[in-house]
């Protein structure tokens, strides 16, 4: 009952919001994991309008609508991207000022579940929630509440989905599709 009372409420929470958020959406990894891959075959089953580029820099922002960065440190990922930790904070943050420069809004996704999380992705996430507007997690990866916490204290739009798969849902909500 309080499950389904979760997802009611999560999708009541993006109801209002349908084509508030536009396309075309830049699709990036922040910590070069493969959910961000996973995120463009949502968006694509969503409907959704993208580019997706893992190590993509600020000046692709130019031609995007939308900015989707998907949050998950991958060691092995990172190492063949030839990004060390350092730099791919540097990178995301300067996506991400850059987004709130001119006007784009930021949706942070987490979805590869409690596996994904670590004191690296914990960290990103720190990052990135400051400058979102939504965020979809998978539920098991906010087993403790952080994603919670994050979205209340940084006023973000927060929708769990309990399988990843289920995220394209909530994008096709998202843009209106």
């Amino acid at each position: 009952m309080l499950l389904v009372a979760a997802l009611l409420f999560g999708s009541l929470a993006l109801a209002g919001t349908a084509a508030a958020v536009e396309a075309p959406a830049l699709i990036t990894s922040a910590g070069q994991s493969p959910g961000a891959l996973m995120v463009r075959v949502l968006a694509d089953q969503a409907g959704v309008a993208n580019v997706f580029d893992a190590t993509v820099g600020p000046e692709a922002l130019a031609d995007a609508k939308s900015f989707i960065v998907v949050i998950g440190a991958s060691m092995k990922g990172l190492g063949a991207a030839g990004i060390d930790v350092a730099d791919e904070f540097a990178r995301i943050e300067s996506l991400l000022e850059t987004a709130k420069e001119l006007g784009i809004p930021v949706i942070a996704m987490h979805v590869e579940g409690g596996p994904r999380r670590g004191a690296t992705s914990d960290d990103l996430s720190r990052l990135v929630f400051p400058y979102a507007d939504y965020a979809i997690v998978r539920a098991d990866g906010n087993d403790d509440g952080f994603f919670s916490d994050l979205a209340a204290e940084f006023g973000v739009t927060l929708e769990t989905v309990e399988k990843t798969v289920d995220a394209a849902a909530v994008l096709r909500t998202l843009y209106g599709n």
